[in-house]
């Protein structure tokens, strides 16, 4: 998994909050990566248990991402705006 700051490093007096908040999306990452990696399994295999266990595992996955971005949202809720806000800009482009 990607690391792009030091959890431990408390040098910079990081706020409980904060830390929650960059973990939280750092999980997203991981997860979406996870979800990225399995569909490519997908991709490569002919067996039918194979694709089933491993369509049911990305959906476990993507339910991982719904809990993490509610979390996220939850805890940064100017994340949450911007994301509804980016969602309708995308549905004006139909």
């Amino acid at each position: 998994m990607r690391r792009f700051f030091n959890i431990l490093d408390n040098s910079n007096n990081r706020t409980n909050n904060f830390l929650t908040i960059q973990n939280t999306r750092e999980d997203i990452i991981g997860e979406l990566d996870a979800i990225i990696q399995y569909e490519n399994h997908l991709e490569q295999t002919n067996d039918e248990r194979a694709k089933e266990t491993i369509q049911d595992i990305v959906k476990e996955e993507m339910l991982h991402v719904g809990q993490l971005f509610g979390l996220l949202f939850s805890l940064d809720p100017l994340s949450k705006t911007q994301f509804e806000k980016g969602i309708k800009e995308f549905n004006k482009q139909d």
